[in-house]
């Protein structure tokens, strides 16, 4: 047997390994020496007290698993084991541990381990690591075993934060609406969230280890070839065409970063991909209304030409200047709602969808009323009468309010809508009065300053006995709308004049506005009349809610009326 000085200093080295391999260390030592007896009390301490400075619990059990010795650490942390059976102590359980390493070694093994929860003395739970290794005696046969115990609670603990670290990240990469992807060196998916399914219509197991490259339309595939000689610290930004399972084909722009090992060679490369389909579509629906407005342009040049060369100029005179003004509004306003999204489109920002269907609401809603006015064009005659349906105009209001918005937050100008409750439904031309409405508003946005407020008022009003019969009134009832801007007061020299043709106090227009307005509010059987002072200008609307005779043939003129229910009002 080796000197027990040997054996000590070879423990001793044990400080600096790791302390699966220190029992390990202690006992080869011990066979090596041919075994020791389970009495050897001396080195049974110096074995207890090396492994104790350096933080470690150990014990010995005889083939009966009952606890012969146990070092002061071990004690200190569970109690006193010495003369008890070691589950009943350690477990407080009548049955032997499950896959117990003490047992396993004295069946044969020459070295097992496990990690089991225990509580300690005050009651507090830890996870320990048990090795255990036979003891021999000299002739070679098992007689009892050794287990050192580390309490590995801190590992533990640290794995199970790992683990609910990994758990959140990847809760959190499957709840991001992108596809968040990595590859390998070669381009094939290692790793790619469930957003992927939605996208291609696939499951994801069917993408890993597949190369990017096949699931990228033809010709778009000469694109991810420059993925591969990415520089270091640069980012691959692009967008390509992947078809889908159904057939189908989506648009993805795809932002993506290599990593690089110590000699500077691609390791692999980490991505975000995003589904442009949406805003792809909406550009070509953009081109498609762009080229078809302009096929409308030309069409009007030509008839204008074909007009002008068959001397059929004084046929057409008014009417086509009237045109010409009420094409300039619906074009003014697709081109604005159409410049925004061309903004968005091509400065990548993010487009909200509920503002894209407004947008593209209001440009197919403007192009509509184009084709309207292109067809009073073209068939070379006068206004028809008004095409009278039963709507709200409450409702058609608020629709020209909503077209008007952009340019009053432009002017920051305020729009107040104080519309009648007991107002439901009227006789109108809806495409009319809403030509009536947007001249108004436009006119009330233009003439106020900024931070000033227009006001539109809706009611009904219902004129006096002797305004019906001073007036000549064909309706015993009538829909009222004022339209009020806080602008500079209007002289009364230029209040006289406000709705004749080309009569206008601005820099720019034909001044035709007005002159349409009033024709519409005409041919509907109604009235306009117009009020300045010093608080702004307003522009007072009435309406018969019941119609009497042939529309725009009223008995009394317009003049008549507007005074009878001015009269009416102020009686």
């Amino acid at each position: 047997m080796k000197p027990r000085a040997a054996i000590a200093l070879d423990i001793g080295s044990l400080h600096d390994h790791n302390w699966n391999y220190k029992l390990a260390g202690v006992l080869a030592h011990r066979e090596k020496s041919g075994g020791l007896f389970l009495s050897d009390v001396s080195l049974k301490e110096q074995f207890g007290e090396l492994l104790e400075s350096c933080g470690q619990m150990y014990w010995e059990m005889d083939r009966d698993l009952r606890v012969i010795y146990a070092n002061r650490l071990i004690k200190e942390t569970f109690g006193d084991p010495v003369g008890r059976i070691c589950h009943e102590f350690m477990a407080c359980s009548d049955e032997v541990c499950p896959a117990c390493p003490v047992v396993e070694v004295l069946n044969g093994r020459p070295r097992a381990t496990s990690e089991r929860k225990r509580r300690n003395i005050r009651g507090g739970e830890v996870w320990l690591q048990h090795t255990a290794m036979p003891i021999k005696n000299q002739a070679g046969e098992i007689v009892g075993a050794g287990e050192l115990i580390i309490d590995v609670t801190h590992r533990k603990e640290m794995e199970e934060e790992l683990r609910e670290s990994e758990r959140r990240y990847r809760s959190l990469v499957e709840q991001v609406p992108d596809i968040i992807f990595s590859l390998d060196a070669e381009g094939r998916f290692v790793f790619v969230n469930t957003e992927m399914e939605k996208f291609l219509g696939a499951p994801v197991h069917t993408v890993l280890e597949t190369p990017l490259k096949d699931h990228v339309v033809p010709e778009d595939r000469g694109v991810v070839d420059s993925l591969f000689r990415l520089e270091p610290e640069s980012i691959w930004d692009e967008e390509i065409g992947i078809p889908d399972a159904a057939g189908g084909r989506h648009f993805a722009r795809i932002r993506c970063k290599a990593s690089y090992d110590s000699r500077g060679r691609i390791t692999g490369f980490e991505g975000v991909m995003r589904d442009r389909t949406s805003r792809r579509k909406l550009e070509e629906e953009l081109k498609a209304s762009k080229e078809a407005l302009l096929e409308k342009i030309k069409i009007i040049d030509e008839l204008y030409e074909h007009i002008v060369m068959s001397g059929q100029c004084k046929a057409i005179e008014e009417h086509t200047a009237e045109v010409a003004h009420e094409l300039r509004q619906p074009l003014a306003i697709v081109g604005g709602f159409a410049r925004r999204l061309e903004k968005h489109l091509r400065g990548g920002l993010p487009l909200d969808e509920e503002m894209h269907a407004k947008y593209v609401r209001i440009i197919m809603t403007e192009v509509a009323r184009l084709e309207r006015i292109l067809e009073r064009l073209i068939d070379f005659t006068r206004r028809d009468k008004v095409q009278l349906e039963t709507v709200s105009p409450n409702e058609l209001i608020e629709y020209i309010i909503s077209v008007a918005e952009a340019r009053a937050k432009e002017r920051d100008v305020f729009v107040d809508a104080r519309l009648g409750s007991e107002i439901g439904e009227v006789s109108l031309d809806p495409g009319r009065f809403q030509q009536l409405m947007l001249n108004l508003i436009s006119n009330a946005i233009e003439a106020s300053p900024v931070g000033g407020t227009v006001v539109v008022e809706t009611g009904a009003s219902i004129p006096s006995d002797k305004a019906l019969q001073t007036g000549r009134l064909q309706s015993e009832g009538y829909f009222e709308m004022k339209v009020r801007n806080s602008g500079a007061r209007i002289e009364p020299d230029e209040l006289k004049q406000i709705f004749n043709p080309f009569y206008t106090t601005k820099a720019h227009g034909m001044g035709l506005g007005l002159t349409v307005s009033k024709k519409i509010v005409e041919d509907h059987g109604g009235s306009i009349s117009v009020r300045s002072d010093d608080d702004g200008t307003v522009f007072t609307v009435w309406l018969p809610l019941t119609q009497g005779g042939a529309m725009g043939q009223a008995t009394a003129t317009s003049n008549e009326l507007a005074q009878a229910l001015v009269a009416s009002q102020t009686h």
